[in-house]
């Protein structure tokens, strides 16, 4: 999806919002003054949330659409919710606020959102095992500390060995080398950034999702379309560097 038709979304749904918190209920003709002033606060709260997490300040965006769902307790709001902690890798809480909004039914193309819940799941259980992996990992390193210092308890200063390096032995050239060397690694970057680059362009894919008013996409959705360009354009400039660089180093051992 093109940068335009991303910003036509985003604002579709900001004035979606808007309006749900301008509105008041159906079933009440006259709000009261004190609801009157909290919905009023509220679309303050959640204009101020929306510019925040547009601008990357996701903790203040956060803060703001927690405060104006608790004062409306519009459960659309939820949805914003979900996305502020998601960004700010609190992926178990972006999990409850997303199922929340979708058990209180006023969520539109639940199908969209119960496949953003579906990954966001994976990535709570992905953040479980990385957690669980490095705090493995932490205790073994003190274990081995532990045991290490006991065995140098009580023992003496060990002498250190006198190593004699001898001088290096003169090269005619080592330029070819290098240049192959150097050949070798950028095309190897090269690939590593192709790889990166179908991987960002399958998140693209995957954050959007055809439903009942239009082709919707996901937050992430954007920044996988940029990681995907700049990716690419990684990927162009180091293969062509490595083949180039790789041909004159072979050219120059073979002369």
């Amino acid at each position: 999806m093109n940068a335009g038709l991303w910003g036509r979304k985003a604002t579709f749904a900001t004035i979606m919002v808007l309006g749900l918190l301008a509105a008041p209920p159906e079933a009440a003709a006259q709000p009261k003054p004190d609801k009157a002033a909290q919905d009023a606060h509220a679309k303050e709260l959640f204009a101020k949330g929306d510019a925040a997490y547009a601008e990357g300040r996701y903790e203040e965006a956060l803060a703001a659409f927690q405060e104006a769902y608790t004062l409306s307790g519009r459960p659309q709001l939820l949805f914003n919710v979900s996305n502020a902690l998601e960004r700010l890798g609190r992926y178990a809480e972006a999990t409850d606020a997303l199922e929340k909004y979708l058990a209180s039914g006023k969520a539109r193309d639940r199908d969209v959102v119960q496949k953003r819940l579906a990954n966001l799941k994976k990535r709570v259980e992905e953040q479980k095992k990385e957690q669980e992996q490095k705090a493995k990992e932490e205790e073994e390193k003190r274990g081995e500390e532990r045991e290490k210092r006991k065995g140098e308890e009580g023992q003496p200063a060990a002498v250190q060995p006198v190593v004699v390096v001898p001088p290096p032995e003169k090269s005619t050239s080592v330029l070819p080398i290098v240049l192959v060397g150097a050949g070798g690694a950028l095309i190897a970057t090269g690939v590593v950034f192709g790889i990166l680059t179908l991987s960002a362009r399958s998140d693209a894919s995957a954050g959007c999702a055809d439903g009942a008013a239009g082709n919707l996409c996901n937050g992430d959705a954007r920044s996988a379309l940029d990681r995907e360009k700049t990716f690419g354009l990684v990927t162009d400039i180091t293969l062509a560097s490595g083949i180039v660089a790789t041909g004159v180093g072979i050219y120059l051992l073979l002369t």
